[in-house]
């Protein structure tokens, strides 16, 4: 599994910034995924990857204006966790 399969439930979501339960269920699945990777991702690996995925989903109420600022935020939280 790479780091975009694993975070995939999550980042599928036009609403993957959103702390709505659905969408935080989504998120744990993804975190529960990244932690049975064999190596642990960096922020910056991370980053990119939610960032990618971010700019190319649907700007929905709420999409935060400034993707990479939030990308980054999610990725030291993600992080934080492994």
């Amino acid at each position: 599994m790479t780091i975009e399969e694993a975070l995939e439930p999550w980042l599928s979501r036009p609403t993957w910034f959103s702390s709505h339960p659905s969408d935080q269920k989504q998120f744990s699945l993804a975190m529960r995924q990244l932690k049975q990777l064999p190596v642990t991702p960096s922020v910056e690996e991370l980053e990119q990857v939610i960032t990618q995925r971010a700019e190319n989903m649907p700007a929905m109420l709420g999409t935060p204006n400034d993707i990479p600022a939030a990308a980054r935020q999610f990725a030291v939280k993600i992080h934080a966790k492994l």
